[in-house]
């Protein structure tokens, strides 16, 4: 475990979770997937980091955006994201966003402050928006993706899942174990071969599958926004 300052109670070390529950960021990848095109291995080794042609770099492109992505992971740059790639950006962040939860500083996180993070996210949002049925909009996303979209746990339930000791709070390794387990599970999602390791067309497919999802998911709040200002005017 990670010296922590200032920090006066020890926790064990916990098990790593074995599955969790993840929301359909990172679907099942549509098909007619990227197609890697003949010269881009050498575009890849020749310029690397994000030197791409010009007429590439917009920012909405999926394929540009995976193309970053995938360099910034791929740091022993042989073309191959592994998993313990994939983890070490989440796990290397994992102590700051732990203290900027534990707000009173005792090394344990609290279902308070827990839930106290996510409003604070959300304070200054779209106070004056109207209340979103999120079960219709569920509704409508499975109907037009044509497949079941898993419920999002509430944050009390995402609260108890971390909590793996059942003890109310959330200690540090406890964290870090739910950061782990969560990023393993979206690696598996987007290694859709299960060979081990994340090629740019399967990170590339991942994120044109989440921009499909984003995009139903606006529409279908719209259109609920939409229907409410008709039957209120």
């Amino acid at each position: 475990m990670k010296p922590r300052k200032l920090k006066t109670i020890v926790v064990p070390a916990v098990a790593l979770a074995a599955a969790i529950n993840l929301s359909p960021a990172f679907a099942a990848p549509p098909d007619g997937a990227f197609d890697r095109s003949p010269d881009h291995a050498a575009d890849r080794s020749g310029g690397r980091r994000g030197e791409r042609k010009g007429d590439r770099h917009r920012s909405g492109n999926p394929e540009v955006k995976a193309s970053r992505i995938f360099n910034s992971l791929d740091t022993d740059e042989n073309e191959v994201i592994t998993l313990d790639e994939f983890i070490a950006k989440p796990l290397a962040k994992a102590e700051t966003q732990f203290d900027r939860v534990d707000t009173d500083d005792d090394s344990l996180i609290s279902l308070e402050e827990f839930l106290a993070t996510h409003h604070d996210r959300g304070e200054g949002r779209g106070e004056d928006r109207p209340e979103i049925d999120h079960d219709a909009v569920r509704a409508c996303v499975a109907e037009e993706l044509d497949r079941d979209v898993p419920e999002r746990p509430d944050r009390e339930t995402r609260f108890g899942e971390i909590d793996t000791n059942g003890d109310g709070f959330v200690d540090y390794d406890e964290f870090v174990a739910s950061k782990e387990a969560h990023a393993t599970a979206k690696f598996n999602l987007i290694d859709e071969d299960a060979d081990g390791g994340i090629t740019e067309e399967e990170l590339t497919a991942a994120i044109e599958a989440q921009h499909d999802i984003r995009r139903v998911h606006r529409d279908c709040v719209e259109e609920q926004l939409d229907a409410d200002e008709l039957l209120e005017g």
